[in-house]
Order: structure tokens, then C-alpha cells, then sequence
């Protein structure tokens, strides 16, 4: 009954919010290409592609998750040969890595997510077939979850994180999240101790619940600002080696021109350094370079790359290469910490050994970020006052930058081999399917 009201409700809801959607397409762009994906609609080739049968459905909302599920992808092609997965996604930026990524890959296939309405996800299902699901950082949805019990496939929650506020909301609604939600997911593999804890009182039966740790941060793959791609890019720019570089990544509105005015006071005593501008949304170029111009600051675009006029700024205006991008940095702030809520992913420039400082806002990481402030390994800010003389404090001495990287890896350590543990855990439990006919999907396995 309740999965029918939904399905009755979804329509309506989405009527209304249709014009704010429909803004938010045309300001950020890319969502016209293959949109009737979003309805169930697939190419003939892809369709036949599918029809192999065989594939694992990996959803991941957006380029972080998509980052993610391609580093769990990798990792279970290793563990199991004739591992194929379809990711879906909910942006266009995501989309658009997703294509970048699996070029050279025909084991994998990119797609959006469709509307959560039962009859399109039905047509989906029908499509693609999967032996199984997994949800990347809890993209949980009514009707994609029934149908895949109805189907028999598993569920896997993977890299399942639950914020304290969604933890509130949950509980408030408990027996409904457990009739729409929880009954219908097969494993959950928490990043930490606290998430697991959450779960649990959310209605999670505990037993399936394990600890894996947060593959974000598993420094297995642990960068080296060394061998940076784009130090070495800069280098060919005319920016030296030796040059001092401030990165601000996944900026929100405000963040931008508080990094510039930050810029401008420490240029004072650094003359040299250099400001690298990485917004979380590649749509707001247009808006952040009318600011650079409206300040008389000189900058270059990454896809326009034209420092003949010795810029001291480059606005990146590309996106899937921020990690990259973390490398090239001496200091790295993490955007929507201080103009915003829940903050960014602050351990992709601590993995690429970058000292990390962060605003007030860092909800949606709070547990690691409390777990890494305690050991030091990271900085996080009360107010947007005291981020000049912090930087100005890092730059000053690159010594005690260094240790506050090192504390942030001793602190990270037990999360390493997060993304082993879990694809193991995957195909460990395929193993089991593939030898029990009693967990053999509806009609799709064999045919």
C-alpha cells in the first residue's frame, strides 16, 4: 500500500517541482543528451548489450560517487574476471565522467538514473537485468528497491553513510523506512563505527550490517604531488615548480571571492603565489570569471589555457580532474565549509598529501572530520576571519603543513583496503548465489 501511494504521490510531486528542475537543467547544461534514458528509453545497441545479461547495477548520484564506483568497479573486474556494471547517475557532470572513464572498457556502461515511477524503473529492469544492485553512499529509492525484490537480486549498500540529521528524520519515520527501505536491502557495508551504530537504530537489523571502513578515504591509492599530471601542465605554462600554490576545490557561491580577497592580502608577503579555483559545478564558470574581470584580476581558463599575460589565477573549468588537480596544490581549502551546508569530501587532497583546511560546515563529514581534527590532521576554521592567517601560517612554515599530513594518514590508516573489503564481501555473496538455485533471480540468470 505504501509503495502505491508513492507511486500515486511521485507524479505530482514532480509536476510541481518541475519548474525549479527545469531551471537547473538549462543553467547547468548537458541534460538533453540521452534524457529519454531517465525514461527507460535505451539505444538499440545498448539494449542488446544488456540483453548479454550478466550485469550489476552500480547507481551513484553524481561525480563523487561516480569516482568511486569506478575505483569499486576496478576492484571487483580484479576479483572476478567476467564482472560487467552499469552505472547510472543523476547529473550531467556525472554523466559526462562516467563516458570519460569507461572509454577502452566495454565491460562497462554508463547511464542515468530513471525517475523512481514503477512503471519506468519496471522497463529498466526488463532491460538490463541485473543479478544484482549496489547503491553507492545510501541512494536509496522505493520503487528500484521493491523491484529488485521482486526480481530476487541483491541489494548492496555500499560506502553507507547516515548523517545525524537523516538519522533524526528516519527514526521519525521508522516503520515506514523499514517497509520501503530496509526490507529490501541485503547487505550494508558502513564506513565507520558511528554510521554502523546509526544504522542500527534506524532499523537496520544488525546482522546485516559490517564495517568495511569509507572508501573515499583508502589510501591505497594515495597520490603523489610529484608526479602530478598537472605540475607537470603548470610547468609547461610558465608556472615554476618551486611557486607556491593555493587551490580552493568544490567552491560554492561566496566561496570564490573569499579566496580571492584572501589571495590578494597574502600575496603580500607571497608574491608568488598562485590561486587555482575549482567550482563544485562547471556552469558557474561564466559567473566566477564576471567576478575575476570585475576585480581587474588577470586568470586563465583550463580549457583556454592562454598565460601570456602572466595570470596568477587559473579558474578550471573541466570537469573529473579536481583529485588530480589536489596534487598541484601546496595549500588546499575545501569548498561548502563556509558558505553552505554539510561541506565536501575532505580527504581526496589529504590522500594527495596536501595540508586541508575547512570551514564551519562540514556536516555531512562530521564524523572523520571530528576523528581527524582530534588527531590533528586537519584544520577546520570556526569563521571565514581566521582563514588568512591560517594559510599565511601553512605557507610559512611547509614543516608543520607536512605534519599535519602526517597526522591525517595515521589517522586514516584503519580505513585502508576499504574498497578490497567490500568488492570482496560482493563477491563472496555472488559466490553463494551462483551455488544455492534457491537464490536464482526470476527468469533472466540462465536465459
Amino acid at each position: 500500500m505504501l509503495l502505491f501511494l508513492y507511486n500515486i504521490l511521485l507524479p505530482i510531486a514532480l509536476l510541481i517541482s518541475f519548474p525549479v528542475y527545469l531551471r537547473r537543467m538549462l543553467k547547468r547544461g548537458g541534460y538533453a543528451r540521452n534524457f529519454s534514458q531517465r525514461f527507460g528509453r535505451y539505444s538499440k545497441e545498448m539494449a542488446n548489450r544488456f540483453a548479454e545479461g550478466g550485469w550489476t547495477w552500480i547507481r551513484a548520484v553524481s561525480v563523487g560517487e561516480i569516482g568511486l564506483a569506478l575505483r569499486l568497479i576496478e576492484e571487483l573486474k580484479r576479483q572476478s574476471p567476467d564482472f560487467k556494471a552499469v552505472i547510472s547517475t543523476t547529473t550531467s557532470t556525472g554523466y559526462a565522467l562516467g563516458l570519460q572513464r569507461r572509454a577502452n572498457r566495454p565491460w562497462i556502461e554508463v547511464i542515468y538514473n530513471p525517475i523512481d515511477f514503477y512503471p519506468i524503473v519496471s522497463l529498466c529492469w526488463k532491460q538490463i537485468r541485473p543479478r544484482e544492485a549496489i547503491l553507492i553512499d545510501s541512494d536509496l529509492w522505493p520503487s528500484f528497491l521493491a523491484l529488485a525484490k521482486a526480481h530476487r537480486s541483491p541489494v548492496y549498500l555500499a560506502n553507507a553513510r547516515l548523517s545525524r540529521r537523516s538519522e533524526r528524520r528516519y527514526v521519525k519515520l521508522r516503520s515506514l523506512a523499514q517497509t520501503l527501505f530496509w526490507r529490501n536491502v541485503t547487505s550494508l557495508f558502513a564506513q565507520d563505527q558511528g554510521d554502523a551504530e546509526r544504522w542500527k537504530r534506524v532499523g537496520v537489523p544488525a546482522d546485516r550490517i559490517t564495517v568495511t571502513g569509507n572508501m573515499k578515504y583508502d589510501t591505497d591509492d594515495l597520490a603523489s604531488g610529484i608526479n602530478s599530471r598537472f605540475s607537470v601542465w603548470l610547468q609547461k605554462h610558465g608556472i615554476n615548480v618551486g611557486r607556491p600554490i593555493l587551490l580552493g576545490g568544490s567552491l560554492h557561491p561566496g566561496e570564490e571571492d573569499l579566496l580571492l580577497s584572501g589571495f590578494k592580502l597574502l600575496q603580500a608577503e607571497f608574491p608568488q603565489l598562485f590561486l587555482i579555483l575549482v567550482p563544485r559545478h562547471v556552469e558557474r564558470t561564466r559567473e566566477i570569471a564576471q567576478l575575476l574581470r570585475a576585480r581587474g584580476v588577470r586568470f586563465a581558463l583550463r580549457s583556454e589555457p592562454d598565460f601570456q599575460d602572466d595570470p596568477s589565477i587559473l579558474l578550471v573549468n573541466t570537469t573529473g580532474e579536481l583529485r588530480d588537480w589536489y596534487s598541484a596544490a601546496t595549500v588546499v581549502v575545501v569548498g561548502k565549509s563556509f558558505y553552505g551546508v554539510g561541506g565536501q569530501n575532505p580527504i581526496e587532497p589529504i590522500l594527495a598529501g596536501k595540508p586541508v583546511v575547512v570551514g564551519p560546515h562540514m556536516e555531512n563529514f562530521q564524523y572523520i572530520v571530528d576523528e581527524l581534527r582530534t588527531a590533528g590532521g586537519i584544520i577546520q576554521l570556526h569563521s571565514a576571519d581566521a582563514l588568512v592567517p591560517t594559510l599565511a601560517d601553512l605557507l610559512r612554515n611547509p614543516s608543520a603543513a607536512s605534519s599535519v599530513v602526517a597526522r591525517a594518514f595515521k589517522a586514516m590508516a584503519h580505513h585502508q583496503g576499504a574498497i578490497r573489503r567490500t568488492a570482496s564481501m560482493i563477491i563472496n555473496e555472488r559466490v553463494k548465489q551462483d551455488q544455492d538455485p534457491g537464490h536464482e533471480s526470476a527468469d533472466w540468470r540462465s536465459s
